[in-house]
């Protein structure tokens, strides 16, 4: 096994292909993911900002628009737009925060609770086209090694 440093060190070489960066496989696999996410979720009338927040709403049924962002990636601006478009949608609701009077805590609406089902079909989907052919053991992992990466980015 090479040791990683000596070859984060060797990869200034012009010589080195981009194909041997994990993090370009990361960002190519993200773009293709987003691309399918978007044209799937277009049929039910959602995009995969929205669909991050059914998918963090799924979960727990009253959440800070700070804390979906969170969960989603996404900078609180953005978020903040995509919960509005929603809203005028009638897929959520907001509310004073029940802890604090000055955040914004987000839940489903009815339409939006209707909605998952479909959301989660679609997700479950593309689900199975990335990773139907790979045995259980190697997605977890990816997982285990996509999350240690994270943190040592943190």
């Amino acid at each position: 096994m090479s040791d990683v440093n000596s070859k984060a060190d060797n990869m200034v070489d012009a010589t080195i292909s981009y194909r041997e960066w994990p993090i370009y496989w990361l960002n190519r696999a993200n773009a293709r993911y987003l691309d399918a996410l978007g044209s799937a979720l277009g049929e039910i009338g959602l995009d995969p900002s929205s669909w991050r927040v059914v998918l963090a709403l799924g979960e727990d049924k009253w959440l800070s628009v700070s804390e979906i962002a969170s969960h989603a990636n996404t900078k609180l601006s953005t978020m903040t737009k995509v919960v509005q478009r929603m809203q005028a949608d009638g897929l959520v609701e907001t509310r004073e925060g029940q802890q604090d009077r000055r955040v914004t805590e987000v839940g489903l609406s009815k339409a939006g609770t209707e909605l998952r089902p479909a959301a989660m079909a679609t997700a479950n989907h593309l689900y199975r086209r990335a990773f139907g052919h790979m045995p259980e053991e190697r997605v977890s992992l990816l997982n285990e090694l996509l999350q240690e990466v994270a943190e040592n980015l943190r």
